[in-house]
């Protein structure tokens, strides 16, 4: 008698089949989360500045040491526009950091004032950040803008204090309710292992003197890993094994 091979699927019901299928399907996507290792971190649940001010205000940090790791997020001298800690969010927080404040950058020192507007091609900076041992870089944070705000906001790095390259892609939102964002910085090989990077946000497009965007919740990872909802091939998995399934019912 010839013993035919052995699935663990062929011994089940059907609906335990669906359930093992979708389980492992799940189990292989979900794997790669929880990886990243958290670089820098910045909550800005301490900022405190009442209304919108320029940088040289003594209410105003001319950089915000990270919560998490040795870097620091420079908003001087490159930040010509306005500074406020509206209201935050728990998206891309860690542990239980509550939403607190978020860093505002606005289109003019004051939130006040007629074109041009002072914030428009102006910086942050995160700085002193040292990837020594680190691979897969990338950033993610919660942002949210103004119908006004700035819609183009564009990274760019420097290494060793060399020039700095744009990354491709615009990250910059007019969007009204925070989401997440990540910049995938893991084909910038040169970014592995080097002790002395320097990543910059330019912001561009702000229309109205009151326009602004907010970032919450920054965080530079090292074993980046897309956020798995926005994989077409892993969506395309997915489908294809239902697919599949239904086929052999």
């Amino acid at each position: 008698m010839n013993a035919s091979r052995w699935s663990p699927l062929a011994h089940h019901p059907p609906d335990m089949k669906k359930t093992a299928l979708c389980s492992a399907f799940f189990g292989l996507l979900l794997g790669g989360i929880g990886q990243s290792a958290t670089l820098a971190y910045w909550n800005f649940n301490t900022l405190a500045i009442t209304g919108t001010l320029p940088v040289s205000d003594a209410s105003v940090p001319d950089s915000i040491p990270a919560d998490t790791g040795t870097a620091a997020l420079a908003l001087s001298p490159g930040w010509a526009g306005g500074v406020a800690s509206f209201g935050g969010t728990t998206i891309n927080a860690i542990g239980a950091d509550v939403s607190g404040a978020s860093l505002s950058l606005g289109a003019t020192p004051t939130g006040s004032g007629t074109a041009p507007f002072a914030g428009n091609a102006s910086y942050v900076e995160i700085v002193s950040l040292d990837l020594t041992g680190q691979s897969d870089i990338g950033i993610t944070y919660a942002t949210r803008g103004t119908a006004t705000g700035f819609n183009s906001g564009v990274w760019s790095y420097s290494i060793s204090g060399g020039a700095f390259t744009p990354v491709a892609g615009s990250f910059a939102t007019r969007t009204t309710s925070f989401a997440l964002t990540s910049v995938d910085l893991r084909p910038v090989t040169a970014l592995n292992g080097a002790s002395s990077v320097t990543l910059r946000y330019t912001l561009d497009g702000a229309t109205t003197n009151a326009g602004n965007n907010r970032i919450d919740n920054l965080q530079v990872v090292s074993n980046f890993v897309p956020v798995p909802e926005t994989s077409t091939p892993a969506l395309g998995l997915f489908t294809a094994a239902m697919l599949l399934r239904r086929r052999r019912r």
